[in-house]
């Protein structure tokens, strides 16, 4: 067997297994817990790529990066300041 057919294969079989558990073995409150993990986590990825977009494309100034940064700054002191430090 070819390399690339073991890698499909061993995928295929990635997937049922992954299929067969999420269909008999969790319960309807595992599988919306699942659910709502992985909304999190592809909104999280939206929002990274959303602020990272304008970095990479270009489209950002100099001015603006810098802007960013001391918000971030800021916002940063701010949650120190908040915990007593």
């Amino acid at each position: 067997m070819h390399v690339l057919e073991k890698m499909a294969l061993g995928a295929g079989l990635v997937v049922v297994g992954i299929t067969a558990v999420y269909r008999y073995v969790l319960n309807d409150e595992q599988r919306e817990a699942l659910r709502e993990v992985s909304s999190s986590i592809v909104d999280a990825t939206e929002e990274v790529q959303d602020s990272i977009s304008p970095l990479v494309s270009g489209k950002t100034t100099h001015a603006e990066e810098r802007a960013r940064a001391e918000e971030n700054r800021a916002r940063t002191a701010a949650q120190w300041e908040a915990l007593g430090y």
